[in-house]
């Protein structure tokens, strides 16, 4: 039986996961949504009506959803595939919660993957070693997305491509051919790390902000950066970021996802491939504000979780990487927060003591 007969989990109340829930709901498939109780306050409305309105592109309507719950164990009940659509730096919350509810012949798919599979693995190998599930992890989420009230998304933009792989790669094309059924972009990347490195938010976001801080605190959160903030100059640093992160990619043996130069001179950068809209794509792109604080997910979420681990990786390897190493500087201080010791290291994803080869190993054949 095809793992989309059953009910289809959706781990995750934020924009993406509102959005993915009611989009699958509205496809015609049986939903089962789940938000972590640390978060029922702001998933109340969604609790209570087991609805999510959709606006925007693509799919439209009042999205009645199967089964919305703050329980873990009910949410994974009857499922075989499990999206987990959450921030990279929640992973660890929502890991704690799933693996004692995990079953053997499950599939986890991270949206986006930013080494969460990789550190999924490492916490199952040590938690729960005898458990028997497919991992796998893509570059970015289907949507460009926003809550724009309880319960309500409006969907602003579609990825036209997103590739996706295993962990270990080998497992990739068995769990494809289904998964195109739900999200027909999918592509498959050449590995875990590839994939990882194909995500743009981490190449666009860190230099549009720090480049821009005094901008954003003093607009006091009325700024656009895709409008106002990726400049000439600012688009040179981005440019640089995946010049650093594609030759950490070829040192490993593959290729990050390739763009033109051209992609990299308007003002939504690579953003404006990654995504598109019906109609005017850089247009919509630059009506999405923020970064409205220092806080905000394009810092915090994308250098310790993208920046992070790439420049430890270049160490490892011996590739430089002086841009990315500025940026998790900079953001360090600027935040207030030692990023080198809180991101996604190394050690977290339990590659600390890992040769190149082992690394190439690992994600080929998938075994700590």
């Amino acid at each position: 039986m095809s793992m989309l007969n059953k009910p289809i989990a959706v781990l995750g109340g934020g924009n993406g996961g509102h959005t993915m829930a009611a989009d699958l709901t509205l496809a015609g498939y049986r939903v089962s949504f789940y938000e972590h109780p640390a978060f029922k306050d702001k998933f109340a409305t969604t609790l209570k009506t087991g609805k999510v309105e959709m606006t925007g592109v693509g799919r439209r309507g009042t999205a009645d959803i199967h089964k919305v719950t703050l329980d873990m164990e009910e949410a994974l009940a009857d499922v075989e595939l499990v999206n987990l659509v959450v921030p990279a730096a929640g992973h660890d919350r929502f890991f704690e919660e799933m693996i004692p509810c995990l079953r053997d012949g499950q599939t986890v798919v991270i949206w986006p993957d930013n080494y969460g599979s990789l550190r999924l693995a490492k916490l199952l190998k040590e938690e729960a070693p005898e458990r028997k599930v497919t991992l796998l992890g893509t570059n970015t989420l289907p949507y460009g997305t926003r809550l724009k009230g309880p319960a309500q998304v409006d969907l602003l933009l579609i990825a036209p491509g997103i590739v996706i792989s295993a962990l270990p790669v080998r497992e990739t094309e068995g769990v494809l051919k289904e998964l195109k059924e739900l999200f027909p972009m999918l592509k498959p990347a050449e590995n875990i790390l590839a994939a990882c490195f194909s995500n743009p938010n981490p190449i666009v976001h860190p230099p549009g902000s720090l480049l821009n801080t005094g901008r954003i605190q003093y607009s006091k959160g009325d700024f656009y950066m895709y409008r106002e903030g990726i400049t000439e100059a600012v688009a040179r640093v981005i440019r640089t970021v995946y010049d650093e992160t594609a030759a950490l990619g070829k040192a490993l043996g593959f290729e990050v996802l390739e763009y033109e130069d051209r992609d990299f001179r308007t003002t939504a950068s690579i953003m404006g491939v990654a995504f598109q809209a019906p109609f005017d794509t850089i247009g919509v792109i630059a009506s999405i504000i923020g970064p409205k604080s220092l806080q905000d997910r394009y810092i915090t979420e994308d250098l310790p979780y993208g920046l992070v681990p790439l420049s430890e990786l270049g160490k490892k390897l011996g590739i430089p990487t002086p841009v990315i190493d500025s940026l998790v500087n900079i953001g360090s201080v600027v935040c207030g927060e030692d990023f080198w010791q809180t991101g996604r290291t190394l050690d977290q994803l339990g590659l600390t003591e890992m040769t190149k080869d082992e690394i190439i190993k690992l994600v080929e054949g998938g075994s700590f």
